[in-house]
């Protein structure tokens, strides 16, 4: 989504006092938030306060102290890096930005010093291919400070419909949990999400043997 236009007010005279901050010189940090300013919110969490927006390159060095968090990496597959790096970071917000439309999001909680969001977490959609191509996994994680606030039941409540009402052809969104990740499976029931069964023994990580839980929502249990 893109914000609409504003109307343009006519030019005025600046005080002494709004010439001098004008011809003040910005930060690198000031200049940096000019160039790639935080998108619009998808999605507004009243609960929490938080939002659902598309990624900007400022998000990586929030996202990377977050993200390099043995706790968060046991439960993801091993494309997510551990130890996870700045540049880590950094690639893979390009990539997310690359899709057209966005399907990779910020979860994002006001910044009391500023007024502003910083980034808490992430969640996006796949895309299955083949006789699947109708069928979507969902997947996300948050920092470890946000853990028990409710903010990703709520999130993924949210992205649940956001996800159907915005692919028109999709009709099932699919979620696997690693077996010893108790707390994901029971977000995934408490924002609604079918548990289907687990397949037995599909993961080795860490040294470890283990299932995963399947979790499935369909359009049409849409409320």
């Amino acid at each position: 989504m893109s914000p609409s236009p504003q109307r343009q007010s006519p030019p005025q005279q600046p005080t002494e006092t709004e010439t001098e901050t004008e011809t003040e010189p910005k930060t690198e940090t000031e200049t940096k938030a000019n160039q790639n300013p935080t998108p619009p919110a998808i999605l507004t969490l009243p609960k929490s306060n938080c939002t659902i927006q598309p990624y900007t390159p400022q998000d990586a060095p929030t996202s990377q102290q977050l993200a390099n968090n043995p706790n968060i990496a046991q439960n993801m597959r091993d494309t997510f890096p551990s130890p996870y790096t700045l540049a880590d970071a950094e690639t893979w917000i390009a990539i997310a930005n690359a899709n057209h439309p966005p399907r990779d999001f910020t979860i994002r909680m006001p910044d009391p010093d500023d007024g502003s969001t910083r980034f808490i977490g992430a969640i996006g959609l796949k895309p299955f291919t083949d006789v699947e191509a109708r069928t979507m996994e969902i997947g996300y994680w948050l920092g470890e400070p946000y853990w028990g606030r409710s903010i990703m039941t709520e999130a993924l409540i949210a992205f649940t419909r956001w996800a159907f009402e915005n692919n028109p052809e999709l009709l099932r969104l699919e979620a696997g949990v690693f077996e010893p990740n108790e707390g994901s499976a029971r977000v995934l029931a408490r924002a609604g999400y079918t548990y289907e069964g687990c397949r037995r023994n599909a993961v080795y990580k860490n040294g470890k043997v283990f299932g995963v839980k399947l979790f499935s929502f369909l359009r049409e249990e849409l409320s």
